[in-house]
């Protein structure tokens, strides 16, 4: 074995020995995709700003996204006490120009850059722990680019764009 193909095998034997990853893990394909949402009755919506956006109410973003939840025909139900929860990431910060260019400009403005993340979360026994962890099964991401003063609208059209991803993965998944 060459010393370039140790150095590659090496961190996929360091993690298989310590149980990060199994030794035959395979990347799942076809319907085994869809196992980790096939059987979700409800769902909690919880939702991290971070930083805080100054246009943004915290509890008005989560309410758009139960409340598209529950327009849906075919959803989970939303309860507030559910081990499973969709997790709404919105990590949009505010650069100037002069942060993106690295030379100051006059009559710059601001941009807001980050992503905007949905990821279903839910409990998962692993053998050997007493109590289960919890894990993600699902993810939907999108980009937020663009004008500052446009952030938060831009933010909720992306909020919508990934609870609608999250909606019709549980269509298929569920077979409708």
């Amino acid at each position: 074995m060459t010393r370039r193909a140790r150095a590659a095998a090496a961190p996929l034997a360091l993690a298989a020995m310590i149980g990060l990853v199994a030794p035959s893990a395979r990347v799942a394909v076809g319907a085994e995709r869809w196992e980790s949402i096939q059987a979700l009755p409800r769902v909690a919506v919880e939702v991290t700003l971070s930083p805080n956006h100054p246009d943004l109410v915290l509890e008005d973003v989560r309410r758009r996204v139960e409340d598209a939840l529950r327009r849906s025909p075919i959803a989970p139900a939303v309860e507030a006490g559910s081990a499973e929860r969709l997790h709404l990431i919105v990590a949009v910060r505010a650069y100037s120009s002069s942060d993106l260019r690295g030379y100051y400009l006059p009559l710059s403005q601001a941009y807001g850059i980050g992503p905007v993340r949905l990821v279903l979360e839910r409990p998962a026994h692993v053998a050997g722990l007493a109590a289960p962890v919890v894990v993600q099964v699902w993810q939907a991401e999108r980009q937020a680019r663009g004008p500052w003063r446009t952030s938060a609208a831009q933010i909720l059209e992306l909020t919508d764009e990934v609870v609608a991803a999250f909606l019709a993965d549980y269509r298929r998944a569920v077979g409708r």
